[in-house]
C-alpha cells in the first residue's frame, strides 16, 4: 500500500472528510483572533503576563489564545477587550462572491 504522493493529496483527502471545512474555518478564526489580540497587546507594550493579569487569566491561557490554539468564548473575548480598553464588535457580513 503506497502513501500519499504529496501534501496537496493529503490536504485534499482531509478536506473531503465530514466536518473538515468547519474545523479549518474555526482554526482560521482562532488564529486571526489571537493575532489581533497580540497586536493590540504589543501596541500597548504589555507582556502576556500583564494582559493575563488585567483580563483575569493565566499567562499560559493568553499564550495559547494568541497562538490560535483555542477558540475563546464571548465572555473571554469581552474580558480581553475590556483589559485592552477596546470595544468588542461581532459582525455578520456577506461572503465575497467567487469571481
Amino acid at each position: 500500500m503506497s502513501g500519499p504522493a504529496n501534501w496537496e493529496e493529503v490536504r485534499d483527502r482531509r478536506m473531503a472528510e465530514p466536518g473538515a471545512s468547519e474545523a479549518y474555518g474555526a482554526a482560521r478564526l482562532a488564529f486571526e483572533l489571537g493575532a489581533a489580540v497580540r497586536q493590540l497587546r504589543e501596541q500597548r507594550g504589555w507582556s502576556q503576563r500583564e494582559l493575563a493579569e488585567a483580563a483575569g487569566m493565566t499567562q499560559s491561557a493568553v499564550a495559547r489564545f494568541e497562538a490560535g490554539g483555542t477558540v475563546p468564548t464571548l465572555p473571554i473575548l469581552e474580558r480581553i477587550a475590556r483589559a485592552l480598553d477596546v470595544e468588542l464588535a461581532v459582525h455578520f457580513r456577506p461572503r465575497p462572491s467567487a469571481a
